[in-house]
């Protein structure tokens, strides 16, 4: 997305009439710009400088109002070019909430994918949710201005709303974000959705108007599916969309030219997949590759290679888990026949292996600064010996952090490894993680296995906290915000970080790795994976 960049702020209240604000380092910026920040009553009247001399060091700011009420504020970089201004109540609790997007009472979120849906740098929201018998899609602005919304006319299914895919990219290369989703043209209540029926469609339309683009008749047969999007043919060329029919059994793989809908390639695959259905540039040669479960397939559809022999991934990551190894290695979990953790270079050849019985859940994080790349998490159900029956297997808590060379860094608990949900909220390289359940709020894993509290990270209650978080810089500076629902008070919130940091960074949505892999939110399971270290300076 060619874009122009904007200044979008970030405002909160902090209690006691402060106010901490936090804004966007643009690409086009030097890294060492000066800011100022100004403020004015709400309603208008003339703006006041309340920094003393510019903000050289960080971009954000705690500000305390000489008189607690409405204010609105926005920032100034060295040229005096102004940001948005935004509203806020100096007034008002402390609270992490940076904006709030109010939804419809009869939906039930399941799903939410983030895009620049109106084509002018700031990031939109397009949410899956079930509304009555079917699922609907329903596109938000920045600020949470609905821009559309449409019936599916599919209900969740077996599998949950993801009986849905979708996603937001531009697919087309005309320089404006597509949603792409399934469809069913004539809506037919069944109780499951276990089969296609004659009037589905893959649809493609404006993400700011919802106008289609185009329509074809979906690919896929079957109940359990994965979509993505693929740059096959060049990361500067128009993207591909990829579907994924099944995950258990054989699979069948298909790939949508972007710009038409049609059918570039299909492909008949006897071997199961995953979960998810990932695509990577693993060679760096600027054409993205397609992984499912253990079989890699060039842009055209030929298989690159296999890996060795092993049944349904139940999660898997392509990273740059490595970096002493040439390209991007392969993360997989596997659940079924030789199941357990395997990490495979970007050949297909197997590094290291270890047997366990199930996986659940996953990441790929920096835990650690003080080992090079990245160290994968896998959430087991216990260990047994290669080909062991699973009931006489010897069991034992078994969750380990893995270091690159297959060693572990440390084992969590059983509580740990159903509570943890990976984000980097702070301007630390190590990731931090948000307690879904009980007490919310963020911690610091310590290479004890112990956790603390993070500064300002106690996350609003009465919110859903779910594996698959959506995770992602949206608003403010460089650090990671969380997008949350609360079913309750019916609306997404979007959390920032409140607190104050002597240091600066670019946002990890000007890397295409990191845009491309936040976009897969919308898609079977979602595996978090740590923002690069080149944003923060």
């Amino acid at each position: 997305m060619d874009s122009e960049e904007q200044r979008f702020v970030a405002v909160l209240p902090r209690g006691n009439g402060e106010v901490f604000l936090s804004w966007r380092l643009l690409a086009e910026d030097a890294p060492d710009v000066g800011f100022h920040v100004e403020r004015r009553r709400a309603g208008g009247g003339p703006w006041q400088r309340v920094t003393s001399a510019p903000i050289v060091e960080s971009t954000n700011f705690l500000d305390a109002t000489p008189e607690p009420g409405a204010h609105e504020y926005r920032v100034l970089d060295a040229n005096g070019v102004s940001s948005e201004s935004v509203a806020v109540d100096s007034s008002a609790p402390a609270r992490l909430t940076a904006l709030e997007i109010p939804l419809n009472p009869d939906d039930r979120p399941g799903g939410l994918v983030i895009g620049e849906l109106e084509n002018d740098g700031a990031m939109g929201f397009v949410m899956r949710s079930m509304r009555g018998p079917t699922l609907w899609l329903c596109a938000f602005s920045h600020e949470g201005r609905p821009l559309w919304e449409a019936d599916t006319h599919l209900p969740p299914g077996g599998w949950n709303q993801n009986v849905v895919p979708f996603l937001a990219w531009d697919i087309n290369g005309d320089g404006r974000t597509e949603v792409v989703f399934r469809r069913d043209r004539q809506w037919s209540w069944q109780e499951e959705h276990r089969e296609t029926g004659p009037d589905e469609t893959i649809v493609a339309v404006d993400a700011q108007t919802g106008e289609t683009v185009w329509a074809q008749p979906w690919p896929g047969t079957r109940e359990r599916v994965m979509m993505t999007v693929a740059h096959l043919r060049g990361v500067d060329e128009p993207a591909c969309v990829v579907v994924q029919d099944e995950t258990y059994d054989d699979i069948v793989l298909t790939a949508l030219d972007g710009v038409s809908g049609s059918t570039l390639w299909r492909r008949e695959q006897v071997r199961p997949g995953g979960h998810n259905l990932d695509v990577a540039d693993i060679d760096f040669d600027g054409i993205q590759e397609v992984i499912c479960g253990g079989v890699c397939y060039n842009g055209d559809g030929t298989v690159r290679w296999e890996a060795e022999d092993f049944g349904h991934t139940d999660i898997s990551k392509p990273a740059r888990i490595d970096p002493r190894r040439e390209g991007l290695q392969i993360w997989y979990a596997v659940e079924s026949h030789n199941p357990g953790v395997y990490l495979v270079d970007n050949q297909g050849r197997t590094i290291f292996k270890e047997p366990f019985r199930h996986a659940h859940y996953g990441w790929v994080t920096r835990h650690t600064a003080d080992v090079p790349g990245l160290q994968p998490h896998t959430a087991e159900d216990a260990r047994h010996e290669w080909g062991a029956a699973k009931r006489g297997a010897r069991e034992e808590q078994h969750n380990p952090i893995f270091l690159p060379d297959g060693t572990h860094w440390l084992n969590l608990t059983e509580w740990q490894r159903k509570n943890f949900v990976p984000v980097h909220w702070d301007a630390s390289p190590e990731v931090r993680f948000a307690i879904r359940k009980e007490h919310k709020r963020i911690v610091r894993l310590l290479p004890t296995g112990e956790t603390e509290d993070v500064p300002g990270g106690q996350l609003p209650q009465g919110t859903h906290y779910g594996r698959n978080q959506p995770c992602a810089d949206i608003i403010g500076d460089f650090r990671e915000n969380i997008v949350t629902a609360n079913l309750q008070h019916h609306c997404l919130m979007v959390l920032c970080n409140p607190t104050v940091v002597s240091t600066r960074g670019y946002s990890p949505f000007q890397d295409f790795e990191y845009r491309h892999d936040r976009s897969q939110h919308g898609s079977g399971y979602y595996i978090y994976l740590s923002p690069p270290l080149t944003t923060v300076l």
